[in-house]
C-alpha cells in the first residue's frame, strides 16, 4: 500500500534535470551557432508554451508544479495529481493556448503599432508552430492528452 504525499501549497516548485550534461552541451551548441537567433526565440516559444501549463496547474490546484528538463523538451510532472478529464484537458490545451494568444498578440501588437520587426515575426511563426504542433495527437504531445481526456468524458 501506498502513502498518499502530503502537499504544502507554499512548497516550491522543483526542477529536475535529466542527463544534464547533454542539455547543457546541446544548449550551448545550439547557442553558438545560432547566429540568426531562431534558437533563442524558439526557447522563449517553449517557456511561454510551458508557461500556460504551469499557470493552469497553479490555479486548477493551487500549487506549483514539478518540472523535468530533459534533451527531449520540458516536460510538467503530474504524477500523483488527481484530476478528472475536464481539469486534464484545461491542462493538456494551456500550452498550445498559451502559444497561440502570443503569436496573435505580437501580430495584433505590430498591426495597431505600424512597427514591424522580423524579429517579431520570427517569434509569432516559432509559437504558432510550437502550438500547432503540440495540438496533434501524437503519444507525448498535448493533442493526445487533450483528446483522451474528450473520449474519456464521453
Amino acid at each position: 500500500m501506498t502513502r498518499r504525499k502530503r502537499y504544502s501549497p507554499h512548497r516550491k516548485a522543483r526542477v529536475y534535470l535529466r542527463s544534464p550534461l547533454i542539455v547543457l552541451c546541446g544548449l550551448i551548441f545550439a547557442l553558438s551557432f545560432d547566429g540568426t537567433g531562431i534558437v533563442r526565440i524558439g526557447l522563449l516559444s517553449a517557456l511561454f508554451h510551458e508557461a500556460g501549463h504551469i499557470a493552469v496547474y497553479r490555479y486548477l490546484w493551487g500549487r506549483w508544479p514539478d518540472l523535468s528538463i530533459s534533451p527531449l523538451g520540458i516536460c510538467l510532472m503530474t504524477r500523483g495529481t488527481a484530476a478528472n478529464p475536464l481539469q486534464e484537458f484545461f491542462l493538456a490545451a494551456a500550452g498550445p493556448l498559451a502559444n497561440l494568444v502570443a503569436c496573435f498578440g505580437i501580430l495584433w501588437l505590430m498591426r495597431i503599432s505600424g512597427h514591424y520587426r522580423y524579429a517579431a515575426y520570427w517569434f509569432a511563426c516559432t509559437n504558432l508552430l510550437v502550438g500547432g504542433a503540440n495540438l496533434l495527437p501524437l503519444p507525448g504531445l498535448d493533442g493526445q492528452r487533450m483528446l483522451k481526456s474528450l473520449f474519456h468524458r464521453w
